[in-house]
């Protein structure tokens, strides 16, 4: 898909999270909804996919992400792929000069940022998931091997 088009469907049953994930991460993107990061992978795939969103403006897409906590799923639908099911791993607030959370991983990781705490641009909410359930599952890093990505 191009700049701004949708290309998965995010979706979060603890916090009631049901969203389109379009492509791009600036302003015009985010205000339709979460935004896939372009310089990573598409979510499901081998690699770090980044998906953007935000707490308090544009419908407040990812305003409770702050609730998730280790073992929670999250699911994206890929059109024309299987569903890919992750498992949050880890949640960490770094600042946003920590653009590391976005950089390649190995393994299938899915990667939320929002702002921390909601309505600043002080901090950034990073929730770092790998995938449990999928057509690349196979590689996949154990939860004894895997690591939060600065």
């Amino acid at each position: 898909p191009g700049y701004g088009e949708a290309v998965a469907r995010i979706r979060i049953p603890k916090i009631a999270i049901d969203l389109v994930i379009g492509v791009g991460t600036d302003d015009a993107a985010l205000q339709k909804g979460p935004g896939l990061w372009t310089s990573g992978s598409t979510p499901g795939s081998p690699g770090n996919a980044t998906v953007v969103g935000h707490r308090t403006t544009y419908g407040s897409p990812f305003r409770n992400i702050d609730e998730l906590i280790l073992g929670d799923r999250i699911e994206i639908e890929v059109p024309g792929r299987e569903t890919a099911v992750f498992e949050v791993r880890e949640t960490q607030v770094v600042a946003p000069s920590e653009v590391g959370v976005t950089g390649p991983t190995p393994g299938v990781r899915l990667t939320l940022i929002t702002c921390d705490p909601p309505g600043s641009t002080g901090r950034r909410l990073v929730v770092q998931a790998e995938l449990i359930e999928g057509e690349f599952d196979d590689l996949a890093v154990a939860p004894t091997d895997w690591q939060f990505q600065r």
